[in-house]
């Protein structure tokens, strides 16, 4: 059994303060399984395919490079798990991309948080000012805008938390926002999309903070609003300026692109 990541925190709100100008990209998600021996390395592994030979080759040599951190106290031995790989690149035909977060789902994990389910946390996760809690994650909610909900238009958010003295900042790391209509419609509703999702986003990473950032120093979570479906192998979507984040350093944000939900941690 590899180690298990634990997640929690306070919070400290910025509200963040959006441009107008956006920048189109295109984002996938491959799925994938790695079994991983008792030393760490990887054994073997199965990923998804990109579409392009390229990538595909890159990813596999990225897979395979990976070693994990056995559980400290406990006798390591074999596991697997299923992975998740989100990719960014600037255009339908750059074969230069980004690796935007890993996820990892290791099987017979124990799990420290979950999403709410039973009644008391939902009633928990509808009061803004009840403490936080480390256990529960709560849904992300729509928001309450008439004119946002007859666009379609959705939105997708990274925010960032750190751990200060006063408690967990959090700030909003990135926002695309994608849609089936046509560019220029998207670009209609972009700037109430931007006000809304953002907020929406910053006010999802407020109520769970507590079940991020726990024993971490820094922890980017990832949060969507879906409006309309996106079938596209590789989704086009436009990047919103958002300011930038002084403690977001390349450092951190090595850290913190591999999220395990219930274990393998890597070297």
């Amino acid at each position: 059994m590899y180690r298990v990541l634990l997640l929690c925190g306070f919070l400290l709100s910025i509200a963040p303060t959006l441009a107008v100008g956006q920048s189109t990209e295109f984002s996938r998600r491959l799925a994938g399984t790695v079994d991983v021996s008792a030393a760490g390395q990887v054994q073997t592994y199965t990923l998804q395919s990109a579409g392009v030979p390229a990538i595909d080759q890159s990813l596999g040599n990225l897979v395979e490079s990976w070693i994990f951190k056995p559980q400290t106290g406990i006798a390591p031995k074999p596991v697997r798990a299923e992975f998740q790989i989100t990719l960014v690149r600037a255009s339908s035909e750059d074969r230069n991309y980004t690796v935007k977060r890993v996820e990892f789902f290791p099987e017979n994990a124990r799990i420290t948080v979950r999403g709410a389910s039973s009644a008391e946390e939902m009633a928990y996760c509808k009061q803004p000012d009840a403490a936080p809690r480390r256990d529960v994650i709560c849904p992300a909610v729509l928001p309450s805008n008439a004119d946002l909900a007859a666009m379609a238009v959705s939105g997708e958010a990274y925010i960032a938390l750190r751990k200060t003295d006063g408690g967990a900042e959090s700030a909003l790391e990135s926002l695309s926002l994608y849609g089936s209509q046509n560019t220029k419609l998207l670009n209609k509703a972009a700037a109430l999309a931007k006000k809304e999702f953002a907020a929406a986003a910053l006010a999802w990473g407020q109520k769970n903070a507590a079940a991020f950032l726990q024993d971490r120093d820094y922890f980017v979570t990832r949060v969507e609003f879906v409006q309309s479906n996106n079938r596209a192998a590789w989704r086009r979507q436009e990047k919103a300026d958002v300011p930038a984040i002084d403690w977001l350093t390349q450092a951190v944000r090595a850290r913190t692109v591999y999220v395990s939900q219930g274990g393998l941690e890597l070297k």
